[in-house]
């Protein structure tokens, strides 16, 4: 979909039906190497940010995690001296 639509952006959760997280942005990343991804999972936890920006994933945010924190980390994509 990443390809049809073009975003500026990609929100992704660790768990997804065809392939997980991981592996969704491993493939967005290979086709457009210059679009941030943000993982957005409940199981934020199991995965540090270290392992995130190995994998191309600018950010990871925790579900539970109040909806500014989110809208930070995406701010913070595109702007990133004003994070």
């Amino acid at each position: 979909m990443a390809e049809v639509f073009h975003p500026d952006l990609v929100l992704l959760d660790l768990s997804m039906p065809v392939m997980n997280g991981i592996e969704a942005a491993c493939e967005v990343k290979r086709l457009m190497p210059m679009v941030p991804i943000i993982v957005f999972s409940e199981y934020g936890d199991v995965f540090s940010e270290p392992e995130a920006r190995k994998t191309g994933i600018s950010a990871v945010v925790s579900k539970d995690a109040n909806l500014s924190v989110l809208l930070d980390r995406a701010r913070s994509v595109f702007f990133p001296m004003a994070a």
